[in-house]
Order: C-alpha cells, then sequence, then structure tokens
C-alpha cells in the first residue's frame, strides 16, 4: 500500500462499487495527510456540501495496529473527506460551503459519514466499526476543531 499512496499525486481515486463520483487527492508524502485538488461535492438530500480544493484531509484514522482489520482505504475516501471537513469546523464550514446554508450537529457528521461508507460500498461490518469509532472517540477532535475555528465553528 505504501508504494500505491507515494505514486498519488492529483489522480482520481475510485472506490470499487461506488456510486459517487471519486475525489481528486494527492497524498503529502511528509505531512503524512491527503490534499483536495479539485472542489469536491456532495448531495446530503436537499443539501449540497462542497469540499473546496486545497482542503487537507487525514482519510481514515485508524489506529495502525487495527489496519490488518480495517485499513484507512477500506472506509472510502468522499466518506472521511467530508466527515473530515464538518469536523473540521464542527458542523458549521465557511459561507458557500453549504447550501442551503446549514449547521450540522456532531451526530449528524456521525452519521452522514455511515451513509456515506454505504453509497460507497464499505462492507456493512465495517461501516458499524467506523461509525461507533467516531461516536465513542470522534468528541475530542469536535471541540478540539470547535477552538482552533472559532467560537462559530467555521461559518461566515
Amino acid at each position: 500500500m505504501k508504494a500505491f499512496i507515494r505514486e498519488l499525486d492529483g489522480d482520481l481515486v475510485q472506490v470499487v462499487g461506488s456510486a459517487l463520483s471519486p475525489p481528486v487527492v494527492t497524498y503529502l508524502v511528509a505531512e503524512r495527510t491527503w490534499r483536495l485538488e479539485r472542489a469536491y461535492g456532495y448531495e446530503d438530500g436537499e443539501t449540497q456540501i462542497t469540499v473546496p480544493a486545497a482542503f487537507a484531509f487525514d482519510l481514515a484514522s485508524v489506529p495502525r495496529p487495527f489496519w490488518w482489520l480495517i485499513g484507512p482505504f477500506d472506509l472510502s475516501i468522499a466518506a472521511p473527506l467530508v466527515h473530515d471537513f464538518l469536523y473540521r469546523y464542527r458542523g458549521d464550514p465557511p459561507h458557500g460551503s453549504i447550501a442551503p446554508a446549514r449547521v450540522y450537529a456532531r451526530r449528524e457528521a456521525d452519521l452522514l459519514f455511515r451513509a456515506i461508507m454505504k453509497e460507497e460500498g464499505v462492507w456493512w461490518w465495517r461501516r458499524a466499526a467506523a461509525y461507533r469509532a467516531v461516536r465513542w472517540f470522534g468528541g475530542a477532535a469536535w471541540s478540539k476543531a470547535a477552538h482552533s475555528a472559532g467560537p462559530n465553528g467555521g461559518g461566515t
């Protein structure tokens, strides 16, 4: 997997069986993070979420000792991208990122993470494990985002 990751540079990353369009990403080896190269849109019912180009994210935060069971690519690309975007701004991204404008609660962001994984064809047990993990352990990241993005998250 390491060799594959090092070669990703502005590439479409298609998840086999996914019903979603693939995001264009680059893996930044030195930073150990992913960068979105083109804006990525996702429709959540009547809501359009647009993650801007240059957004950096960590894909899936699966601790390395558990990669034998669930690797970072096993949980899709779009789900962690959108989830990380919502978490970064505590559900209230910069103006224009969500249309019509709305704020996502942490639970809604986590449920959306699970729903996107389903659209991408992630096996039910992996979705369940990942969803439980973000519900149990995501509170610290959500709270940290509130402090780093300011009192109103990342909103207007």
